[in-house]
């Protein structure tokens, strides 16, 4: 019995080891609260993690921006992806990827989009990386009555595409680009810019200064087109 028990404690510590080496990711969260004559509050968090399985490689994100101006909310987004890759490794793979958004300030109630397609890694390196990829999709926009009364839901079939480049060009720093865009037929095209420059502070504490860009081609009546955001954020790496 103590046999079967000591193989049994080896075999699970061989099997649960791989799976925690290969989950990764990092979690960040910057506020802004200023009070006295001007009274304003913001807060960005987002987590962003991927788990390798065997030839699966899984990504999990959730992102969140809230922001007031005195006594009036001025944002509201509340963002989730799922997305898995298979192989894990080699140049080329497909994906399946699931979203959904809610932005109160978008003229949509919530845009949920799903899509799937081939993906290429051009650079895979230990300093440097470069993906893109694209595929067929469906996207729903549903239209917030209260902005838009009588507005009528999109449902699109898209076009996704992906970019993504990484480069960790010091000993303690790294720079990374993303551009997603949702190409609509008959819609919205909905695209997006991410680009940063993270430092380490201490241990897995890093400091990350960032420049985001949404672009919506059709937007909602009495809705800009463009949204940006500049940000700085405390970031973990796990």
């Amino acid at each position: 019995m103590k046999k079967l028990s000591t193989a049994m404690g080896i075999s699970l510590a061989m099997i649960a080891g791989p799976a925690v080496a290969a989950f990764e990711g990092a979690a960040e969260l910057g506020a802004t609260i200023v009070s006295g004559n001007t009274e304003t509050t913001s807060i960005k968090g987002k987590v962003d993690s991927k788990h390798t399985i065997g030839e699966w490689s899984n990504q999990y994100l959730a992102e969140t921006l809230y922001a007031e101006d005195g006594d009036t909310r001025s944002a509201e987004r509340y963002y989730l992806l799922g997305q898995t890759n298979y192989p894990s490794t080699g140049r080329h793979y497909f994906f399946a990827m699931a979203s959904g958004e809610i932005d109160k300030f978008s003229g949509y109630d919530y845009v949920a989009t799903a899509a799937l397609g081939y993906g290429h890694r051009f650079i895979e390196q230990e300093t440097m990386t470069l993906v893109a990829e694209a595929g067929p999709g469906y996207s729903y926009k549903a239209v917030d009555q209260d902005d838009n009364p009588g507005g009528q839901n999109e449902n699109d079939v898209i076009i996704r595409a992906k970019a993504e480049f990484w480069w960790r060009f010091s000993e303690n720093a790294e720079f990374k680009q993303l551009l997603t865009t949702e190409y609509a037929f008959d819609g919205a095209t909905i695209s997006r810019s991410e680009t940063s420059v993270s430092a380490n502070l201490v241990g897995n504490l890093a400091m990350k200064v960032g420049y985001n860009i949404r672009h919506n081609s059709d937007p909602q009546v009495g809705k800009e087109s463009t949204d940006t955001e500049l940000l700085a954020t405390l970031l973990y790496k796990f």
